[in-house]
C-alpha cells in the first residue's frame, strides 16, 4: 500500500512487497526526507510527515481486522491533521482514502472513520448493482438512494449504511451514524462479510 502525506508518499507494506515495487531487493522506503518519519515494525514498513496523525492513524488502522491490503490492493490511505470539515473522504475514482486526524478525536472515532471509509473502498471495488439491492433489501430500505450528492454527508444512503455497517462489523457499533437503520443484525452482518469478500 502507499500511505501519502503531504507532498510525500511512502510505501506501507512488507519489506519483500516494496522490494517487488521498487524492482530491487534489499531496499529501503523510497521517499526518506529530513521531516520525515520512517519507521520499520518487524517486516512492516511505514512513514510520514506529520508524526502525530501519521502515528494515531496507524494505530488506529491495526485495530481494523479486514485484510484490506489484499481485498483492496490499488488503494492508498492518506492520513492529513485537521480541525474542522470532513473526517474521513474515499476517492474512488483515484482510489484513495482521506483520513482526516482532529487532536480531540477519540481512538474510537478515529477507527470508526477508517473503517467506514474503508467499507466505500469495499463497495466500490467488490460490489455491483446486484449485490447493492440484496443489501438494500435486507436492511429494509426501499426508497433511499445509493450515492450521495458531490461530497455531502452519506448517512441517509445505502452507500453511507453499508459503510457505517463495515465500521460497525469492525470496530464496533459505537459510533454508528447511518439514518436508515439501526446497527446490523447477525444476519446482515452474514452478508456484509460476503459482500466484503467477493
Amino acid at each position: 500500500m502507499v500511505l501519502t502525506l503531504g507532498a510525500l508518499t511512502f510505501f506501507v507494506g512488507t519489506r519483500a512487497q516494496q522490494e517487488t515495487a521498487d524492482g530491487r531487493s534489499g531496499s529501503t522506503p523510497a521517499a526518506t526526507a529530513p521531516s520525515a518519519l520512517a519507521a520499520t515494525d518487524g517486516d512492516l514498513l511505514v512513514g510520514g510527515t506529520d508524526v502525530d496523525a501519521t502515528r494515531r492513524g496507524l494505530e488506529a488502522l491495526a485495530t481494523i481486522r479486514y485484510d484490506w491490503q489484499r481485498q483492496l490492493p490499488d488503494w492508498e490511505i492518506r492520513f492529513h491533521s485537521a480541525t474542522t470539515g470532513a473526517y474521513g473522504l474515499t476517492l474512488t475514482d483515484k482510489h484513495r482514502i482521506d483520513i482526516y486526524v482532529r487532536a480531540d478525536e477519540s481512538d474510537e472515532l478515529l477507527a470508526h472513520v477508517i473503517a467506514h471509509e474503508l467499507g466505500h473502498a469495499v463497495d466500490v471495488t467488490l460490489n455491483d448493482g446486484d449485490d447493492r439491492r440484496r443489501w438494500l433489501d435486507l436492511r429494509g430500505i426501499e426508497s433511499a438512494p445509493w450515492w450521495p450528492d458531490n461530497r455531502a454527508a452519506d448517512f441517509a444512503t445505502g452507500a453511507g449504511d453499508f459503510a457505517e455497517s463495515f465500521a460497525a462489523w469492525q470496530v464496533g457499533h459505537a459510533s454508528f451514524r447511518s439514518e436508515l437503520g439501526l446497527p446490523p443484525s447477525d444476519t446482515e452482518l452474514v452478508l456484509l462479510e460476503q459482500l466484503a469478500a467477493s
